[in-house]
């Protein structure tokens, strides 16, 4: 009598479906099978597309006035980010998950592994189907599974129960003959955690599908690139190597942009934006627990003028971590002096905080005066007092870099944006 295969461990990787577009369906069931897209927190590109509009050929990231005739041609619904609305079901997402399993990975707002334990290829396939139909029931967001013996897999699988409709919205990757045939069928810049330009190195190498990496000799590839790509060779091969993130795994970078529908003339009007940007930057920064080392700011103009271009970019580290954003602003306008150029009129602007951690400790220097434990327990304080006071009237304190408040103004169009169905009862729909 064969005998039942046991896992040690197994991930199953939640992947929501077009999560924006999926968050605003919730609560607009008349938008089922109607071609959605939500656009970037300026209305300038889309970030999110039904199935409706792939079918189009419409791409991530295309800009709206490329698309405007199509979008009244094919009765496309256009939605702002409503931020505050994909994040609320998110956590509602991995709420429920954690509710339902003691190990949940969350990778992402709309993406999550649940780490299986001691389990059957056809135990783990019936706990997806459980995970999918709770999600869906509960939740009422549309779910793709994943499930196989490593996270690289595992996301394979999710793509693959994505884009076969015959899967059902779930895939196992344990048969291994079923295991190479998809690695064969699958270009190489598909895999996670292969960028760009590895895959032109990989490609010159006439490796150019998983299946073929997956062949590969991988301490070879060590040797020759990194012990990443090892990692990656291993879990196609089943492998479990990229470890599970940390419970306090770091942001990377904060970055806040904006496109704006009216160029820019003056170094005054470029600061108030960019220390408008550097504000809310800076308060995602302490929500999230966290101090910066370095700043970087961008100014330039539209890609698609006719007059002349220009664009600019320039970083400064601080001598200590900080998340106060009084010095990030005036760092802001430091760096702002040094890279503005008059004639010009200028599209878009952006601010990134980046070297992120979760506290002060740094490796000083002789020349450096440090900053006593007051000094930082006084700047904490007032942030803090700060933060509260906006969350609790809404955003009216502003620093005085940041301009009049009739000068900020929003370039996302209101009209586009959904109501805060799940965080204010003013917002709730009503039925009747």
């Amino acid at each position: 009598m064969p005998t039942t295969t046991c896992y040690r461990k197994v991930y199953a990787l939640i992947d929501c479906n077009n999560f924006f577009v999926s968050c605003e369906r919730l609560f607009r069931p008349d938008l089922w099978q109607r071609p959605v897209i939500v656009l970037s927190n300026n209305d300038g590109c889309v970030v999110a597309r039904s199935a409706e509009v792939k079918a189009l050929g419409i791409k991530m990231g295309t800009p709206v006035f490329k698309i405007q005739d199509l979008i009244l041609k094919k009765h496309i619904v256009c939605f702002s980010s409503n931020f505050n609305l994909y994040l609320d079901i998110s956590q509602r997402i991995m709420r429920l998950l954690d509710s339902m399993y003691p190990e949940v990975l969350v990778y992402s707002v709309d993406e999550a592994f649940v780490i299986l334990r001691q389990v059957s290829a056809d135990d783990a396939y019936s706990q997806a189907c459980r995970i999918k139909k709770a999600v869906e029931r509960i939740i009422g967001i549309p779910v793709s599974l994943g499930v196989a013996t490593s996270k690289t897999l595992a996301k394979i699988a999710s793509h693959q129960a994505k884009t076969h409709p015959e899967l059902q919205g779930v895939c196992a990757l344990f048969d291994k003959t079923q295991c190479r045939r998809v690695l064969h069928q699958l270009p190489i810049g598909e895999i996670w955690g292969i960028g760009r330009r590895l895959e032109e190195k990989l490609s010159s190498l006439q490796i150019k599908t998983a299946g073929q990496l997956a062949a590969t000799d991988a301490n070879a590839m060590k040797k020759r690139f990194s012990i990443v790509l090892w990692r990656t060779i291993q879990e196609l091969r089943g492998y479990d190597e990229i470890k599970e993130l940390p419970p306090d795994h770091l942001q990377q970078q904060i970055m806040w942009s904006r496109s704006f529908r009216e160029r820019l003339l003056t170094e005054e009007a470029l600061g108030v934006a960019l220390c408008g940007f550097a504000a809310k930057a800076a308060q995602r920064l302490r929500e999230l627990k966290l101090y910066c080392s370095l700043l970087t700011i961008y100014i330039r103009t539209s890609y698609f003028t006719q007059d002349k271009r220009y664009q600019a970019s320039l970083s400064l580290r601080f001598d200590h971590p900080t998340a106060d954003s009084r010095t990030i602003l005036t760092a802001v306008n430091i760096l702002l002096t040094r890279i503005f150029k008059p004639g010009f009129a200028y599209a878009k602007a952006g601010v990134i905080l980046s070297e992120l951690r979760a506290s002060r400790t740094h490796q000083g220097d002789l020349f450096t005066k440090e900053q006593s434990a007051q000094e930082q327990r006084q700047s904490d304080n007032l942030m803090e007092l700060i933060d509260k006071l906006n969350a609790q009237n809404g955003v009216k304190l502003y620093f005085g870099a940041q301009g009049r408040h009739e000068q900020i103004k929003e370039s996302t169009d209101k009209r586009l944006l959904s109501p805060a169905y799940t965080t204010s009862f003013h917002a709730l729909p009503e039925l009747f």
